[in-house]
C-alpha cells in the first residue's frame, strides 16, 4: 500500500507540474506529505506525515449516500454549520478536539496545529447562530489548507482579511453556492490547488482541471501548481 501511495504522489507530481508546478518534483521519500481523503460530502480526512490528522463535516448516515468509514480517530474535528450533513460528531471513535459554533471561531490550537475559524453568515443582514458557517484555515507539513465548509455569499472584506494566502482550498459545490458565487470565492482567494466535494463535481468546468483515480491523494508543497488547479477525486 505504502508503495502504490508513493507512485502514485510521484504520478501527481508530474501532473502538477504539466499544469504549472514550480519547481522539480521532489521524492516522497524526502519531502513531506500530507494525505487528503474524500470520504463522502464535505468531508474529508487530512494527515500530516507524522499522522496527526484533521476531519472536515462528518456527515450523518442517510445526508449524502455513503456512510463514513470506520474507524474514525481523528485528533481535530472541524464542523462549519450545525446541520447534519456536517455535525455527526459522534461518529468518532475517540475523543479528538471539537472545533464547532462560537468555540471554532478565532484562533485555536489542538495537537500542535493552530487553527483558525472565520464566522460567515447565510444572510449577512442576520449575523445569527442559525445561519452561521465557519471557514477554517490551518498549516500542515508547509502547506496551507482552507475549507469553506457550507459557504453561501463571496466573502466581506473584512472576512477576507483574516485569511492568510492559501494553497489548497477545499469548495463545496452544488448546495446554496452558486457558480458565480463560487468563482469569486476563488478569486478572491486564489488558492493554487481546489479540491471540489460532492458527487456533482464531476461537472466542473473552472480553469484547469486534472482528474486523479480513487479518493485519496499525497499533496506537497514542492509539487503545487503556481496556476489555480482544480483537483477531481474518481468517484
Amino acid at each position: 500500500m505504502a508503495a502504490v501511495r508513493c507512485c502514485f504522489a510521484i504520478s501527481l507530481a508530474a501532473v502538477l507540474a504539466a499544469c504549472g508546478g514550480g519547481g522539480s518534483a521532489m521524492s516522497p521519500a524526502t519531502d513531506r506529505q500530507v494525505r487528503v481523503d474524500w470520504l463522502g460530502n464535505d468531508c474529508f480526512r487530512i494527515s500530516s506525515s507524522i499522522g496527526t490528522s484533521i476531519l472536515t463535516d462528518p456527515y450523518s448516515a442517510g445526508t449524502g449516500g455513503r456512510t463514513l468509514p470506520s474507524p474514525l480517530t481523528p485528533d481535530i474535528v472541524l464542523v462549519s454549520h450545525e446541520r447534519p450533513s456536517a455535525n455527526n460528531v459522534d461518529a468518532m471513535d475517540n475523543q479528538p478536539s471539537v472545533f464547532r459554533g462560537s468555540i471554532g471561531m478565532g484562533t485555536n490550537s489542538a495537537a500542535g496545529i493552530r487553527i483558525l475559524g472565520v464566522p460567515t453568515f447565510r444572510n449577512p443582514d442576520a449575523e445569527v447562530i442559525e445561519g452561521m458557517n465557519i471557514i477554517f484555515q490551518w498549516t500542515m507539513d508547509g502547506v496551507r489548507f482552507t475549507s469553506l465548509g457550507a459557504i453561501v455569499n463571496p466573502l466581506t472584506p473584512a472576512q477576507l482579511s483574516q485569511l492568510a494566502s492559501t494553497d489548497v482550498l477545499f469548495v463545496p459545490v452544488g448546495g446554496t453556492l452558486s457558480p458565480a458565487a463560487r468563482e469569486t470565492i476563488l478569486a478572491q482567494l486564489r488558492p493554487r490547488l481546489v479540491i471540489p466535494s460532492g458527487a456533482s463535481a464531476g461537472g466542473w468546468t473552472s480553469g484547469r482541471v486534472i482528474s486523479v483515480p480513487g479518493r485519496s491523494v499525497l499533496i506537497s508543497r514542492s509539487i503545487l501548481p503556481l496556476q489555480t488547479t482544480t483537483l477531481l477525486f474518481g468517484s
